[in-house]
């Protein structure tokens, strides 16, 4: 390489840098994000997964990352704790990307794929979030480095296969990724007139060791059926709400795109058979299988689905421009500032996004106390128990829209003596949405039981407890609460109340008790803005 282009990508490098940093501390948190930390923080309380906390992901990145929570402890800017260990999936998808463009190509090709990778817009948002998805794809990239590293003996080929296991703990969608592997093996092995059937059955005698670990452990639990209840039937829901027509279409579609694929890969098989060039025949016609079935079969996809596969189509597409461009160095500069340009758009220009969850979660550890339930949409409060089981993200709330799961958070407030709640907002149920507007108010980015006192001064409780009455000046001294002198904070049973006294015109709420003593108030909320 000559000085210019060590320099450009010294440049990118830097550059790379510097944006993750921003990104890391300011990149709003994504929903997931919590939900996945909500049920880690499960496994620090003793809870078990799916049993007492409701989730529909393979469970091996919370089991792993729980006992990071432990020790990080109760903050409100705990997530950007959390996002730490997601350095270190990024660090070795980073590292797998250049051993196996080295492999498959050059080192120009490799150097260059890295760094254009580690930019790469939807990696590099992605690979920011403490998801589960980082870690699936650092296994599953560990795993083909293995894979590669070369002669295939049966020790290599079982070694991935414990990776692909580990992997498919992590996440179901490696069923997918395991699909994609059997198809690139058969066509290649179509190809070349050669295969290894030894290593194929190494690497399926890996594969479920660490699943069936999993499930022993689970099955001694008595929760068996609930991991499959949330991990398989719960998200084949998701099929149920779709219409036949909009399910097949796209499925409809899966053999056509196959055979152009076939086809393709058949005329452009190469003509010189060494490792090398097999096994990039190998993952091109992978790639070209894995997008087609994520686009036919996948009915949710988002751009984390993508992860396992944008470091080939940078090292493809790194090494296409070096075969085909006059000028290399002008396509990667241009490349690396649209990427640039891509992702202070989806940051909004780096923007601090992330103060909205962090002042909730600081109210969170005021408002409430361990052990007490608070009821959010999906896990966003972290760490105090739900009242309710379901988690309300897409599946869920269309389920419920259509009468296949039964809203049943009224009930589970009461029953739980539930006082505290998130803010308003699209993801409650509307049965939900009504009783939580009717039985809470506003005290900043969460509510508390209670409600505004209407000007006949009669309001109804439907979570019983204690309860104190407050004004805009501070709590009332003074006043008949159901015909008795009001001296403080009172048990009050479900049902209708009245509250009279002199200031008649003066708002005046009654709120749950332990709120105000924790210095909330619907009159002077807290932290509103963020």
């Amino acid at each position: 390489m000559r000085r210019g282009e060590r320099l450009l990508l010294l440049a990118l490098a830097i550059t790379s840098a510097l944006l993750r940093t921003l990104a890391f501390l300011r990149y709003r948190f994504d929903s997931d994000e919590p939900q996945h930390l909500h049920v880690a923080w499960g496994w620090t309380a003793g809870l078990l997964q799916y049993r007492d906390v409701f989730d529909n992901h393979a469970p091996l990145f919370h089991i792993v990352t729980a006992p990071i929570l432990a020790a990080v402890g109760e903050r409100d800017n705990v997530l950007l704790y959390m996002r730490l260990p997601m350095l270190l999936t990024f660090a070795i998808v980073v590292w797998a990307t250049y051993l196996l463009a080295r492999r498959l190509y050059s080192e120009r090709v490799a150097i260059w794929s890295t760094v254009l990778l580690t930019i790469l817009p939807p990696f590099f948002l992605k690979s920011v979030e403490y998801r589960t998805d980082n870690m699936w794809n650092a296994l599953w990239c560990m795993a083909l480095v293995i894979l590669t590293g070369g002669e295939l003996t049966l020790l290599r080929a079982f070694a991935t296969g414990i990776l692909l296991g580990f992997a498919f703990a992590t996440s179901l969608k490696t069923s997918l990724l395991l699909l994609t592997l059997a198809a690139g093996a058969i066509m290649t092995a179509v190809v070349f007139k050669r295969g290894s059937f030894g290593g194929v059955i190494a690497i399926a005698a890996g594969v479920p060791i660490v699943p069936a670990a999993i499930l022993a452990y689970f099955a001694s639990r008595g929760a068996l059926s609930n991991l499959g209840y949330c991990v398989v039937t719960f998200n084949e829901i998701l099929t149920q709400t779709r219409s036949p027509l909009a399910l097949w279409t796209t499925r409809a579609l899966w053999l056509p795109l196959m055979a152009v694929a076939i086809r393709i890969a058949w005329r452009k098989r190469p003509q010189n058979d060494d490792e090398v060039t097999r096994w990039r025949f190998f993952f091109a016609f992978a790639t070209a299988f894995f997008f087609i079935t994520l686009i036919c079969f996948w009915i949710l996809i988002s751009p984390r689905d993508y992860l396992p596969f944008y470091p080939f189509l940078v090292i493809f597409g790194v090494a296409w421009v070096e075969r085909r461009a006059k000028r290399p160095l002008m396509v990667y500069a241009a490349s690396a500032v649209f990427f640039i340009v891509l992702i202070a758009h989806y940051t909004d220009r780096f923007a601090n996004h992330t103060l909205e969850q962090i002042t909730m979660m600081r109210q969170v550890l005021g408002l409430t106390r361990p052990g007490e339930p608070l009821m959010d949409y999906k896990g966003e409060t972290v760490y105090r128990r739900r009242p309710s089981y379901f988690i309300f993200e897409y599946i869920t709330r269309n389920a419920m829209h259509r009468g296949l799961i039964r809203d049943t958070i009224a009930e589970d407030i009461v029953r739980s003596r539930c006082y505290v709640v998130q803010a308003d907002g699209d993801f409650w149920p509307p049965e939900a949405n009504a009783f939580l507007d009717e039985n809470f108010i506003d005290v900043g980015r969460l509510r508390a039981a209670g409600k505004l006192i209407k000007v006949n001064r009669t309001f109804t409780i439907s979570v019983p407890g204690s309860y104190a009455l407050v004004r805009k000046k501070g709590e009332v001294t003074s006043g008949l609460l159901d015909g008795l002198p009001y001296r403080g904070p009172r048990f009050l049973a479900p049902g209708p109340h009245v509250f009279a006294d002199a200031n008649e015109r003066d708002s005046t709420a009654c709120l749950w008790a332990p709120a105000l003593r924790r210095g909330y108030s619907p009159f002077h909320l807290r932290d509103r803005d963020f």
